[in-house]
């Protein structure tokens, strides 16, 4: 548990690159364990809007469905350049997490939801980004899944797969996936059961400062 003694201040901050997403040059202080402070130092910060995501299950199939589409961060990891993962989507200024995730489904999968639950609100790398992931689990029916999917304008070429339970939960251990793909199985794998009736909504971390 973080010691609420614990001081920390950003001294400074600039945009040192604006693209896609925003790199932010920080200049910060904090206090040590051992006592004292650390002095400026200088931290560098990709920053954009939060993501929602979400895992697709079908309790009456026991199926999960899962999308396929090009990475570029995949490629250039050397891990191939097609990844299978959940669908997401960045939220927009205005939106909810839950009505982000509602649309995504139906952009990226083609499916309605019947009912979506709360997994959690992560960081997804703090070391070098404030994104926040809202992640769920929304069920749906597996049988609508059809054709390809995604937003031309933006470049999407996305494929819906249908895949068993048993080997979506097993695909942690043999295959490459994204860190939220990763914790909605594994949060698939304890919980054993469907999502009950509902939309329940994501509340994100407490924030301490600007973002």
């Amino acid at each position: 548990m973080t010691s609420k003694a614990f001081n920390a201040n950003i001294l400074a901050a600039t945009v040192a690159y604006k693209g896609f997403y925003e790199l932010r040059r920080l200049t910060v202080e904090h206090d040590r364990f051992a006592g004292g402070s650390t002095g400026p130092l200088v931290r560098e910060v990709l920053h954009r809007s939060d993501v929602a995501a979400a895992l697709l299950h079908d309790p009456v199939t026991d199926q999960v469905v899962m999308i396929e589409q090009y990475r570029a961060g995949a490629h250039l990891a050397g891990v191939g350049p097609l990844l299978l993962d959940i669908v997401a989507g960045r939220i927009e200024p205005g939106q909810t997490p839950l009505a982000t995730i509602t649309r995504e489904i139906a952009e990226e999968s083609g499916l309605t939801p019947i009912a979506i639950a709360p997994i959690g609100t992560y960081l997804t790398a703090p070391h070098l980004s404030d994104e926040q992931v809202h992640l769920y689990c929304a069920t749906v029916d597996a049988r609508q899944v059809a054709g390809y999917h995604g937003l031309a304008h933006e470049g999407e070429d996305i494929r819906p797969l249908v895949i068993a339970r048993a080997d979506a939960l097993a695909m942690a251990g043999t295959r490459p996936l994204s860190l939220w793909a990763a914790l909605a199985l594994a949060w698939l794998a304890g919980r054993g059961g469907a999502v009950q009736p509902g939309q329940v909504e994501s509340a994100p971390f407490p924030q301490t400062g600007t973002r």
